[in-house]
């Protein structure tokens, strides 16, 4: 209910489920006036249970979805938005992830990273280094994508584009764009 910035992602957990019971859930500190959510996208789930048992992943959940202006009033004035959506468990005792986007973490990105810079096809049009740390000291790595066969004035001599993705923590859909771009450029 705190919520200080523009807050229109998720990620929690519930756990020890019970198969069956219809449990709506709700979430109040949305504060975009519009969403999605109304226009038919539906929540990510992720069961524990059924990734061990039936390889399945992440997929589309819920039903009665709304987005909603509720009663709650923000420190500046404006109102508080409220997703609610209501979901089936399909086993007790489980632990099930809800989401906004498909997650993309930070430990994917490494891994697409060094595969990227084993790959020795890349070395070619490939290069990676830490351009800084995260507040969190993770490395922030500056990825540059080009010719490297040309002589260094010539390098040097070249335009650049720089692009970025994954600027506020719940962006994950942006890390996904990052990703389908560096695979269609290195490709």
């Amino acid at each position: 209910y705190n919520t200080k910035s523009h807050t229109q992602w998720y990620f929690f957990r519930v756990s020890n489920t019970w198969k069956g019971p219809l449990y709506r859930f709700n979430i109040l500190n949305m504060v975009k006036p519009t969403s999605v959510y109304n226009e038919g996208m539906r929540p990510l789930q992720y069961s524990c249970i059924a990734a061990a048992t039936k390889g399945i992943g992440w997929v589309r959940c819920g039903e009665k979805i709304a987005y909603y202006q509720n009663g709650l009033r923000r420190h500046k004035g404006s109102n508080y938005y409220t997703l609610t959506f209501s979901v089936s468990f399909e086993h007790d005792c489980d632990e099930v992830y809800f989401s906004h986007c498909y997650p993309y973490t930070y430990t994917d990105l490494q891994m697409d990273l060094r595969a990227m810079d084993k790959d020795p096809n890349m070395v070619r049009r490939f290069r990676r280094r830490k351009l800084c740390e995260t507040l969190a000291g993770n490395a922030c790595d500056l990825i540059t994508i080009t010719s490297f066969s040309s002589d260094p004035h010539a390098l040097q001599a070249r335009r650049s584009v720089v692009i970025t993705a994954r600027v506020h923590p719940g962006e994950s859909n942006a890390s996904w764009v990052m990703k389908g771009m560096l695979d269609y450029l290195t490709g």
